[in-house]
């Protein structure tokens, strides 16, 4: 028995440190990709994708907002692959959890738009404008309208696994419980994704007109719609989870709930990918002309 024991504790040791090792590993290799310079293959493709004429004027702030971008969302990436590590090991396992790991970089993402506020550009601080700055300016119709259908589906599944689980009986408050869970997890996913994008849209701008206003536009946009496509993607775990709840009121076909709760999820996740990376340039936002003094007779 103590043989046993100490033949447990020896692997447990052992996954533990080969854990350590690849956080060590993992960790190092962010903190090269995060302060690693903006390639120019990077910075062509999204000048590409918002239709944005790079300059010397615009081009250290796309440089340096791409830069900010990307190390945050590693670092978020790298945190959740650690965490979903450390959780797998409760149940002595060495599994990747992929949930886990776009969360964090959902989580990073947020973080980076948040961050983007006080960048500093060349010409000096951000100011407030008078123009009239709305996330629609940014976001794309297509984009806006997949979101709401996500969000849509979501309450319908919360409505009908509740509708069955009065009608089955056995097990519906433990259902019902579980489904409000799921949907209150996305309305705070769906509340957190709606204050950045109203940041993205209302952080002050540089106090310029042209290139750099442009480059600021640009990104602006590329974050609304990366944020909308990613929360596409985070809306298909909880409608999954509610498809496998819907499924556990029926006796028969749990087979076939099963597959249409992955089938969800993989369309959540290749819809989500369509709405980020399809070109977002922005709609430039309405701005205030100058004042006309009345004519005098």
């Amino acid at each position: 028995m103590l043989e046993v024991q100490g033949g447990a504790m020896t692997v447990r040791f052992v996954v533990l440190l080969v854990v350590a090792l690849l956080g060590v590993g993992v960790m190092v290799l962010v903190a090269g990709v995060s302060t690693a310079p903006v390639s120019l293959p990077r910075l062509r493709r999204f000048a590409a994708r918002q239709e944005l004429l790079v300059t010397e004027a615009n081009g250290p702030l796309v440089v340096r907002a791409l830069a900010v971008t990307r190390r945050w969302r590693a670092l978020g990436l790298t945190t959740g692959v650690l965490l979903g590590l450390l959780w797998a090991l409760r149940d002595d396992r060495l599994t990747l959890n992929f949930t886990a790991a776009f969360l964090g970089w959902f989580v990073g993402a947020v973080v980076a738009e948040w961050r983007l506020a006080g960048l500093v550009v060349e010409s000096g601080r951000r100011t407030a404008s008078l123009a009239r700055r709305t996330v629609t300016a940014y976001l794309r119709r297509g984009a806006a309208v997949l979101l709401g259908l996500a969000c849509l589906a979501l309450v319908v599944l919360y409505v009908a696994v509740v509708t069955r689980a009065g009608s089955v009986g056995s097990g519906a408050p433990g259902l019902r419980g579980e489904a409000t869970l799921w949907l209150a997890a996305a309305a705070a996913g769906l509340a957190a994704v709606t204050a950045t994008l109203r940041r993205v849209a209302s952080r002050p701008q540089p106090a310029v007109d042209g290139d750099l206003l442009a480059a600021d536009d640009a990104l602006r946009a590329r974050s609304a719609n990366v944020l909308a496509g990613s929360a596409v993607v985070a809306a298909g775990y909880p409608a999954a989870s509610l498809l496998g709840l819907l499924g556990t009121t029926f006796e028969r076909s749990s087979g076939a709930w099963a597959g249409t709760s992955v089938a969800a999820l993989l369309l959540t996740v290749v819809v989500g990918w369509l709405v980020a990376v399809r070109p977002s340039p922005a709609r430039r936002a309405v701005r205030p002309g100058p004042t006309r003094a009345p004519a005098v007779p």
